[in-house]
């Protein structure tokens, strides 16, 4: 647990907001795929679970999408002031370093975890070849421009691309079915399946899949994997309170080798 001094909380796109955080303890340990539980306000309501778009130095810096009054309290916390904040919670990407690919897919407020995990990659001086796919209904939270960073197999009308990605060299493609322009108009696991299947060379035994977004986009992201025989991991959403496995409740049902099991979020 940690009390974070709220660095900005600014507005970036129509019920969308960045919150910075300076939180040293849990920004030294947190690693794309984990996330905190944060305070909206000092009034006893239950924290809610944020994933991380980034955390450096004693930084946190998280995106986060009004849905109720907890976060429409959050929206409204001024710079200066104070949350308290639990995490690092949860498990971590694992991605193969002597994986071929490492191709995040991501939807909405999935996106941040993704940026997260490339970014740090990055940094890492990985040999993997990267690419994201990005799918929103709503505007997309993070600065975009056209795309300058080659991405052979997407089709040229969906020349958009996150502009932090795009500066960093990391391919870049966005979906979406809200009529934005320069997106591919249709499912971001529609521009992802796209993009394989024109592939002349499709990417090698061994690649790995991350994605975090709405559940449908991540079954459909599961089956696309396992046709086409490529390893990662899903990174799950759900509301919870404790976020420390007492109170199951952001337990989800998984298939596994002995058959349905429920599994806690958390």
């Amino acid at each position: 647990m940690e009390h974070a001094r709220i660095r900005e909380n600014q507005r970036v796109a129509p019920e969308q907001f960045q919150l910075l955080l300076e939180s040293p303890r849990i920004a030294a340990r947190a690693q794309p795929g984990t996330f905190v539980q944060v305070s909206c306000d000092e009034d006893g309501w239950l924290k809610r679970p944020m994933s991380l778009l980034d955390a450096r130095g004693d930084r946190l810096d998280i995106l986060y999408k009004v849905v109720g009054k907890g976060t429409q309290r959050l929206s409204t916390r001024p710079a200066g002031t104070h949350l308290s904040i639990m995490g690092p919670i949860g498990n971590p990407f694992a991605p193969d370093p002597e994986a071929p690919w490492i191709i995040a897919i991501g939807g909405g407020t999935g996106i941040p975890p993704l940026i997260f995990l490339l970014e740090r990659l990055l940094a890492s001086g990985t040999r993997n070849r990267l690419a994201f796919f990005g799918g929103s209904e709503l505007p997309f939270p993070l600065e975009t421009q056209p795309r300058a960073t080659p991405f052979i197999g997407i089709p040229e009308h969906a020349s958009l691309s996150l502009l932090r990605l795009d500066r960093a060299g990391i391919p870049a493609a966005l979906a979406s079915r809200g009529s934005i322009r320069g997106t591919y108009p249709g499912l971001v696991t529609e521009l992802f399946e796209c993009w394989w299947r024109a592939q002349p060379e499709p990417p090698a035994q061994g690649t790995q899949v991350f994605s975090c977004g709405p559940s449908a986009m991540m079954v459909s992201v599961q089956n696309l994997a396992l046709e086409m025989h490529f390893g990662g991991a899903l990174c799950l959403e759900e509301y919870m309170a404790c976020a420390i496995g007492g109170c199951a409740g952001c337990t989800v049902p998984i298939t596994g080798p002995g058959g349905i099991a429920m599994k806690r979020v958390c």
